[in-house]
């Protein structure tokens, strides 16, 4: 038995898929079903988002609670109490310095603000020509035009490279295939310290920020940086006063065994961008 497949160029749907679609009608804990009722399991959490499983009656509920209070609250002028909870709870579940929440829209919407405060930050020190954001070589950081500028992943940067802002890119942190031609027991994380000269190459002065994901998914193929990677990465921003970014929108809320991936290498950003599990797809 097979469920029923939509052929999105037949129907009103502008969709990112390659082929056609399959119409899912309910899910429950790692399970969906489509609408012939045949059971799938969602291997990838459809991808890396539903951290909780589908189906969670109290999530549902609550919602319909928020729904029947107050649905929308425009940031610039009000409030709700489920809004400070949710900032308070973060807080709390974050490391400690993080302790303030700007909420967002999704993943790439999080990781523009995060470049957009890094540079607030700067401006407000007095040092207003510091925003180009490094990042680095195969890695992912949203879709659109100012987070696809910070991602590395050359494919989907490919087609948009004229319209994207020009922030430098290092070499990612991945030992199987070495961008130096060298073994993890005797690079000395030359990875890392590739930090270092392009700042010093672009000119400290001009350097905002350096965001990375602390396990970079499927554009590099779920690789975590090698072990005294984000130490180095650490000193060598404080070196020279740029922020470290965090990109934790896939690896966030529990998802590597850790409140946040970061967290496997003891140091602590000095922003973090969430998204996925944060919701997890609610």
């Amino acid at each position: 038995m097979t469920g029923s497949f939509i052929d999105p160029s037949r129907a009103r749907l502008f969709s990112r898929a390659a082929g056609k679609l399959l119409t899912l009608v309910r899910g429950e804990g790692v399970y969906v079903w489509d609408d012939k009722g045949k059971r799938y399991i969602d291997g990838s959490a459809g991808p890396i988002c539903v951290n909780i499983g589908y189906g969670v009656k109290e999530v549902a509920e609550a919602v319909a609670r928020q729904m029947e209070e107050i649905a929308y609250a425009h940031s610039s002028h009000f409030t709700a109490e489920s809004v400070l909870e949710c900032a308070e709870r973060l807080a709390r579940f974050a490391p400690p310095n993080l302790n303030r929440v700007f909420f967002c829209s999704g993943g790439s919407e999080a990781t523009e603000a995060a470049a957009k405060m890094a540079r607030q930050y700067h401006l407000e020190r007095g040092d207003a020509s510091r925003y180009k954001v490094v990042a680095r070589w195969q890695s992912y950081h949203g879709n659109t035009l100012g987070a696809l500028s910070m991602s590395g992943n050359i494919a989907r940067r490919r087609r948009y490279t004229p319209m994207l802002l020009d922030f430098p890119h290092i070499p990612p942190a991945y030992c199987y295939r070495c961008w130096f031609g060298k073994t993890h027991d005797s690079c000395n994380l030359d990875c890392a310290w590739a930090l270092d000269r392009e700042i010093r190459a672009v000119g400290p002065e001009y350097v905002s920020a350096f965001i990375a994901e602390p396990v970079v998914g499927a554009t590099l193929g779920t690789v975590p940086a090698p072990e005294g990677y984000f130490q180095v990465i650490r000193e060598i921003c404080d070196e020279h006063g740029v922020l470290f970014i965090a990109d934790e929108v896939m690896t966030g809320f529990g998802r590597t065994g850790r409140n946040f991936g970061i967290e496997h290498w003891g140091v602590e950003p000095d922003i973090m961008a969430t998204a996925k599990g944060l919701s997890s797809g609610y």
